[in-house]
């Protein structure tokens, strides 16, 4: 169990650069065109720059449930990476903390 948990905190902590890195471009994309903060979402964001990303985006919508995507890619993108690269960084420690 120990090792399942020390891969899952490794992994948390391991993409904290990935998320911080969509963060920022989320942020340069909103310094450079006509997106504000909040109205860059994530499926705006998907559509117009990781567009290699979007038969993923649809395939999740086959397997899961509609409203809760719907919600969680109207989140602005550059708020909700960096909120989720926190608490996956604090999530990984806290776990690596607590199987030592």
């Amino acid at each position: 169990m120990n090792g399942f948990l020390r891969i899952i905190a490794y992994f948390c902590i391991g993409t904290t650069p990935l998320q911080i890195g969509i963060a920022i471009w989320g942020l340069w994309v909103v310094v450079t065109t006509d997106f504000g903060i909040l109205s860059l979402s994530h499926i705006e964001f998907f559509k117009n720059y990781l567009t290699l990303f979007l038969p993923i985006v649809d395939w999740l919508y086959t397997w899961l449930w509609n409203p809760y995507l719907d919600f969680i890619f109207s989140l602005p993108v550059v708020i909700a990476q960096t909120v989720k690269a926190a608490v996956s960084t604090w999530l990984g420690f806290w776990i690596l903390n607590k199987i030592r």
